[in-house]
């Protein structure tokens, strides 16, 4: 596979009118453990029962349908990130491709993802880590997660990278020896007392389409940060298809583990029925098979991997008000980088002390309600970007472009939409109302659309 080098990497964002300032050192390995580390491996142990229930014993399916979703989506950014390798992701890949205005609101939609990720997992973390010590209150423990969080951001994609990699190797380990000891308490004649089973993954007693539609809508939730790759491409030393591949990578590598522990999880407890609680179902399955120390072992790793998780939420939402702050339509202090380490530091620190508040105050219960809503609405605009830059203004219609250029993002922004009508109305409300708030704030930006970036205004893309 070809890379570019640094230099041309740089030139190719200077070719839109950018200079490169970023420093590139991402590799596509730390790509891919970075979308990973986003979406959390472990992230099916705190879904498991819900979809157990809602799927009716399907988990497994439900995630199958969950990466089909996702898969078109994904195709999308990585067709926009090969066409446009720069940072911003959804926000520069709408705004190059049908105008500046709808990008603004595309990028401000997307941030809405990114900042209720990080205060998700700042919570989520912390209320684990206080069943452990009960004795912190919850502000400082937040600010243990979150103060590491905003230091490696600090110091660049290379030290974020490194942590990536150390967090990732503890999540699989979490999942490897879950998997040992479901292996182990299957071949002892626990559950459906064997290893291979069609029991995990359909059972026609209790199959429904309907069931199966509404459990990988719950299942899309640990796709959610798949497109967050594509934010660090001008951090990265590779090609802007090689971007868009290492998003595909991510999401492939993450059903197989999500897969793998849903598979174990059906066959260890085949009655998902008898869950005391859905949030703690997969406790209570560790607990089964690996007693007290393995569920302890697995609840300080996914309390531990939140603070990965955070740290790729931070980093890519610090990109995103990077790119909208180089072009102008929110302040430029956002695009003010850090004299020797080459971040944006005040995104960055914007990102902390937003995520710190929201964490504080937000209920988690609210913050899973409505944090799908920014997501599905970027999807939605790259999928329309794919569309209208390549179909439409550079007319590749002809032979698979039919295909790769109109169905496929056809495709993927329908699912997008499916998925945002069954939305919760909390998470409606929530979300038209942020959406409400960027566009007023765009009118004030732009002068009452008068204006669209020093950049975007000269760009012909």
């Amino acid at each position: 596979m070809s890379k570019t080098t640094s230099a041309e990497t740089g030139a190719i964002a200077e070719s839109m009118g950018y200079k490169q300032e970023l420093k590139r050192v991402l590799k596509t390995r730390d790509l891919i453990v970075f979308g990973m580390v986003f979406m959390a491996p472990v992230s099916a142990q705190t879904l498991i029962g819900n979809l157990s229930i809602v799927s009716a014993g399907h988990a497994v399916l439900a995630y199958l349908v969950g990466l089909l979703a996702m898969l078109f989506t994904a195709y999308s950014y990585g067709k926009m990130a090969g066409a446009f390798p720069i940072a911003g992701s959804t926000y520069s890949y709408t705004s190059k491709a049908i105008h500046p205005y709808l990008g603004f609101i595309a990028g401000w939609c997307i941030l809405l993802d990114y900042l209720l990720i990080p205060m998700l997992l700042y919570k989520l973390s912390a209320v684990f880590a206080l069943e452990l010590f009960p004795t912190v209150p919850l502000w400082l423990m937040l600010l243990i997660f979150l103060v590491p969080v905003t230091l490696f951001n600090y110091y660049g994609a290379k030290a974020t990278s490194r942590i990536n990699l150390i967090m990732t190797g503890f999540m699989l380990l979490s999942i490897v020896l879950f998997v040992i000891f479901a292996v182990k308490a299957l071949l002892g004649g626990a559950g459906a007392g064997a290893i291979f089973s069609m029991k995990g993954i359909y059972n026609s007693a209790t199959f429904s389409w309907d069931s199966l539609i509404a459990a990988a809508s719950i299942a899309v939730l640990s796709y959610l940060g798949f497109d967050s790759v594509t934010t660090m491409a001008e951090d990265s030393d590779v090609t802007g298809k090689m971007v868009g591949r290492a998003a595909l990578w991510a999401l492939v590598i993450s059903t197989f583990f999500y897969v793998a522990q849903a598979y174990f999880a059906a066959l260890v407890a085949p009655d998902f029925h008898s869950f005391q609680s859905p949030d703690t179902a997969f406790f209570e399955i560790a607990t089964k098979v690996g007693g007290d120390g393995l569920a302890l072992i697995c609840t300080l790793i996914i309390s531990i991997s939140g603070i990965s998780t955070a740290l790729a939420g931070q980093a890519a939402a610090s990109r995103v008000l990077y790119g909208m702050g180089r072009d102008r339509v929110l302040p430029n202090l956002f695009a003010f980088l850090h004299p020797k380490h080459k971040t944006p530091v005040y995104s960055i620190l914007f990102m902390a002390v937003v995520g710190y508040i929201g964490s504080l105050l937000i209920d988690l219960g609210y913050l899973f309600l409505i944090i799908v809503f920014g997501a599905l609405i970027g999807f939605i605009c790259v999928n329309l970007s794919v569309f209208t830059e390549f179909y439409v203004r550079r007319k590749q219609r002809g032979g698979l472009g039919f295909f790769t250029n109109l169905v496929l993002p056809l495709i993927g922004l329908i699912i997008c939409l499916y998925i945002l009508w069954g939305m919760d109305r909390i998470g409606h409300l929530v979300g038209i109302s942020w959406m409400a708030v960027g566009i007023i704030v765009l009118a004030i930006m732009t002068q009452g659309f008068k204006r669209t970036g020093e950049i975007l205004k000269e760009e012909t893309f």
